[in-house]
């Protein structure tokens, strides 16, 4: 059978992405699609982080087989709702609108408020076990949908020396759309997972992931992402 990867995929210089997985957009959803994704999402990150522990073991035992940039790394990328009255939202981008109506149907009400939380919203169930701070498991915020228009996001990339991207999150034409066009403009190899990204509307995101976006990422399952 042959790869569903356009080119062969390095685990070594691999990020898994999260964009979006976090709690004000995650409660759009019903509880029964909540669990079902979220089962999903755990399955992908303990790969990553078992993969993780076991090169830097590796590392620390001297042998050499595991370098630095041969670590993969996981970056929680998602949006500080409600961090300064969401005054980043500019009323002239349309996405206005919708930030407006979530507000009003109260998904906000437990956002952070405070520019220095470092949670932004990600649920706990996928907090890693030993807490923020690890420099292979990071969160960052940014203000766009797009992971690669307003954060420091590309900073983190280059310093591990990352080429391809499993890609994540919510929802599939908002950052999912924006964030693996701008990444493949930029040259990397972008992987989109069928199970770990999802839309309020079935139509607009199997449109997305059959017609659209295999013109410039891969559209890849989770088994294939758990084979690497």
């Amino acid at each position: 059978m042959s790869s569903p990867f356009f080119i062969p995929v390095d685990i070594a210089h691999t990020a898994l992405l999260l964009s979006d997985v976090q709690t004000q957009i995650l409660k759009r959803f019903s509880p029964e699609i909540q669990k079902s994704y979220m089962d999903n999402i755990k399955t992908l990150l303990e790969h990553f982080r078992t993969e993780i522990s076991k090169r830097r073991s590796d590392e620390a035992s001297g042998d050499g087989s595991a370098p630095y940039d041969g670590v993969p790394l996981i970056v929680h990328h998602t949006l500080p709702f409600n961090i300064n009255s969401n005054a980043f939202v500019s009323p002239y981008n349309k996405l206005s609108k919708w930030v407006e109506q979530l507000e009003k149907a109260g998904f906000f009400a437990n956002a952070p408020s405070d520019p220095h939380h470092p949670h932004y919203g990600i649920p706990a169930e996928i907090t890693p076990a030993d807490g923020w701070g690890n420099k292979d498991e990071i969160v960052l915020g940014k203000l766009q949908p797009n992971c690669f228009g307003s954060s420091d996001l590309l900073a983190y990339l280059r310093a591990r020396g990352i080429k391809h991207i499993v890609l994540v999150g919510l929802t599939t034409m908002g950052s999912i759309l924006g964030s693996a066009r701008a990444g493949a403009d930029l040259d990397f190899h972008i992987c989109c997972v069928e199970e770990g990204i999802m839309d309020d509307d079935p139509e607009v995101h199997n449109f997305l992931m059959t017609r659209v976006l295999p013109k410039f990422v891969d559209i890849v399952g989770l088994r294939d992402v758990l084979q690497l």
